[in-house]
């Protein structure tokens, strides 16, 4: 039974899903194998996500087409696969496969899951998730680091919202682990509890010095011995540029500032800068469906700052299925059954400068689509296998094999426990099974 990884956020991290299927083999050999594997265990699913979404428990949440561009163009949704944000229902099966891997050239990245926890609170559709709640913490940080990621960046609305106390519950998870080397950051938002004047951004900056910036979890630069890493999210669009120095001036200073693009990195106030999603909002350029030009122009301008910066990562983007979707809908951009991951991932692998430190995975749990690692989506990779002379060999029936990474094969009598036999690279499509140890018998 090959198990596919698929760079195609599986959810998987539809990133990674398993393709399963069946073969007999019968040998004459003496086994030789511990089958000390259980299938279950290869799936790893996505604990953070609930299992029961789907258009029989949340049929508000489905619909039969999505909007592609704010020109209102659309493009039929299957209720029964994906939901309006085309994420697949049931949030699913989810490797271990790491986020590193994306961008071989720099494994010395640090890479962090944008996350917005504020489900479960009434501003926001019911997805059958109470993220408040010490055990989907739990679970989130889990399923993270599960994934490989270095840490977790919060969409955090201030003291006291219902996002603080989602951050409250993951600072006090993190604080209660030995050894622990998993990170979070605070990303202010616009739209902070208690309104965006200097005086109450003064405010809620100053309870995150006291509450969170101190703690041994939180992330700082340089990491050993640095300043904390505060980061904004459209915050200066509304107390402007004279706003910002005045507000890191009254705070203390003491804090690296980090904001949206590259725009800014003259200031000499401003630290660092991050990336985004580059999703298309009237419509998708086919010459380049994946607006890769979109994902590397800030790089020039950083590359010359000098100053660090945080990469971006985005499968897909459809701002559809949002409590309100005056700010999103017709957002698009599409994931063409992973190629959107994989043809990103490869360009930033090639173009990234030495400056960029950090990868953010742009989470929009806006989708309301029930995860926090953002859900990506099906490859829609399918294989036929057969066994002659002793080797397995598998066709492909549908799907790009450029959203796989590699094929692991695994035998097993019960469909219970398995035995490892072994893996191959992506383009190969056979593996021998002689001196495998299989003994006589009948293998899926």
């Amino acid at each position: 039974m090959p198990k596919v990884e698929q760079w195609t956020w599986v959810r998987a991290l539809h990133l990674f899903g398993w393709i399963v299927f069946g073969f007999f083999f019968q040998t004459t050999g003496v086994c030789a194998l511990d089958f000390d594997v259980t299938l279950s265990s290869l799936t790893n699913h996505n604990t953070s996500a609930y299992d029961a979404y789907n258009e029989n428990n949340f049929p508000a949440n489905f619909g039969t087409e999505t909007w592609v561009n704010q020109n209102g163009a659309t493009m039929p949704v299957d209720p029964t696969l994906w939901d309006e944000s085309l994420n697949p229902i049931t949030p699913g099966h989810v490797s271990n496969l790491d986020v590193h891997t994306l961008i071989p050239s720099r494994p010395d990245l640090r890479w962090f899951c944008n996350i917005t926890p504020w489900f479960g609170s009434a501003s926001h559709i019911n997805i059958g998730l109470n993220y408040n709640t010490t055990n989907y913490v739990a679970s989130m940080v889990t399923d993270m680091k599960n994934r490989g990621f270095n840490g977790v960046i919060v969409s955090w609305y201030g003291r006291g919202s219902f996002e603080d106390t989602v951050t409250l519950k993951l600072q006090s998870y993190l604080d209660s682990l030995t050894n622990n080397n998993f990170r979070f950051i605070i990303m202010l938002d616009v739209g902070v509890r208690g309104g965006d004047s200097l005086t109450n951004l003064q405010a809620q900056i100053q309870y995150c010095q006291s509450q969170y910036f101190t703690d041994p979890n939180y992330e700082h630069e340089p990491l050993t011995n640095g300043e904390p890493i505060l980061m904004f999210f459209d915050v200066r669009n509304t107390i402007g540029q004279s706003g910002m120095v005045g507000l890191k001036a009254i705070t203390g200073g003491r804090m690296v500032w980090v904001e949206q693009g590259a725009a800014y990195l003259s200031e000499s106030w401003e630290n660092e800068c991050f990336e985004w999603t580059e999703q298309y909002d009237t419509g998708v350029n086919p010459s380049d469906p994946f607006n890769l030009t979109g994902v590397t122009n800030d790089y020039p301008a950083i590359q010359k700052s000098g100053k660090l910066a945080f990469g971006a990562m985005c499968a897909h983007f459809d701002g559809t299925l949002t409590a309100s979707t005056n700010w999103s809908l017709g957002k698009y951009l599409p994931s063409s059954n992973g190629l959107c991951e994989v043809e990103r991932a490869a360009l930033i692998n090639t173009a990234i400068p030495t400056n960029i430190t950090r990868m953010q995975w742009a989470t929009w749990s806006d989708w309301e689509e029930g995860t926090e690692v953002e859900a990506g989506m099906e490859n829609l990779f399918s294989i036929t296998d057969q066994v002659s002379s002793g080797t397995l060999s598998w066709n492909i029936v549908s799907g790009d094999e450029r959203t796989i990474d590699h094929y692991e094969v695994y035998a097993s009598v019960d469909g219970v426990n398995a035995a490892y036999l072994g893996s191959v690279a992506s383009g190969v499509h056979q593996m021998s099974l002689s001196g495998s140890g299989l003994g006589a018998g009948t293998y899926q």
